[in-house]
């Protein structure tokens, strides 16, 4: 994944809207909406730190690449991105809301 990608799954997981996001960093939605877009535009390394402290993860977490190249990314991560590639998105949906259970009954 690169910084749209991984920008989008947080939302997700997180349950933030683009709205929400804009009114907590301050950058506005179009902005937003740009960097989530699939060609998505690179964005300054200030508005990248704002979105970061705002969805409480680190800049390196938005910006890294998920194929585990850098040795960063647990295999068992790597593994399930392989397995869910091809879910449709009613399936995505569901795993979604399993890791959420899973991670609220932790």
């Amino acid at each position: 994944m690169n910084f749209n990608e991984n920008l989008h799954f947080i939302m997700e997981t997180k349950d933030i809207q683009v709205k929400e996001l804009s009114a907590q960093t301050g950058i506005s939605i179009n902005t937003l909406k740009s960097y989530l877009k699939a060609d998505a535009v690179e964005p300054k390394v200030s508005n990248a730190v704002l979105i970061a402290k705002a969805l409480q993860v680190s800049v390196e977490t938005l910006a890294a690449p998920s194929d585990g190249a850098d040795g960063t990314t647990p295999a068992e991560i790597r593994e399930i991105n392989r397995l869910i590639r091809d879910f449709s998105p009613k399936d995505l949906r569901i795993v979604l809301a399993l890791a959420k259970a899973i991670r609220t009954n932790a």
